[in-house]
């Protein structure tokens, strides 16, 4: 051991200056190379605004989001949609709303495949709304045709109040921030960090090069 020390040792003072060199030389390429970036991911992000309809699934941000987190329901709500899901996040930002995230190999297929998302959830959200609608209405036009007594008509009238008052009190869910393009920080590498890199690279090619050969040799003998 304590011979292979020693050889270590003087391979150091003999190759000391020009791996000094060689450390400072790579420093300085770092420092001097040109600048690189380090490429974000592309994601594309939207929000929407839950519609208000006395749904207890559709209209409550943290079900909803949780619904669609799941692949057998996400089916059920979006049977449409062919998107990756594990490229997707689902964020329900308030009660009323929820923020969709979703990362992909291009900003225009991220772009297209939530612009996809949200058209379906949308749509479907309509549809759920209209039947909502569609049956107050009836309940309310069945009221008006009904005739009641004198002493009911107070009553009558009120529960034609608090229908209409629901009526339009109720809205479909929109959308509040359009499908848009976001990509990620373009952080460019520093000269410092380059030459940081350079010198680091240029120790362990030193280190290598005086300590792997005598290992080498040890190991032969």
């Amino acid at each position: 051991m304590k011979s292979v020390l020693s050889i270590i040792a003087t391979r150091w003072k003999k190759y000391f200056i020009p791996l000094l060199l060689l450390s400072a030389l790579l420093g300085a390429i770092g420092w001097f190379a040109p600048a690189g970036k380090e490429k974000g991911a592309v994601k594309a992000e939207a929000t929407i605004l839950l519609g208000n309809y006395e749904n207890e699934y559709l209209n409550n941000s943290e079900v909803i989001a949780s619904l669609l987190r799941n692949e057998t329901t996400f089916v059920h709500y979006l049977p449409g949609v062919d998107i990756e899901k594990e490229q997707l996040l689902i964020s329900a930002d308030t009660p009323k709303k929820i923020s969709f995230t979703l990362t992909g190999p291009s900003e225009q297929e991220a772009v297209d495949s939530l612009s996809e998302l949200v058209t379906a959830f949308l749509e479907m959200d309509q549809q759920y709304y209209q039947e909502k609608e569609e049956i107050i209405s009836e309940s309310i036009d069945q009221l008006q045709e009904i005739t009641v007594q004198a002493e009911s008509a107070v009553d009558q009238q009120r529960f034609l109040y608090e229908l209409k008052t629901k009526q339009v009190n109720m809205q479909p869910a929109m959308l509040v921030k359009d499908v848009a393009a976001v990509s990620g920080d373009n952080r460019v590498i520093s000269p410092r960090d380059r030459a940081l890199m350079g010198v680091m690279i240029g120790i362990m090619l030193s280190c290598l090069w005086i300590i792997y050969p005598v290992f080498l040799k040890s190991e032969s003998d």
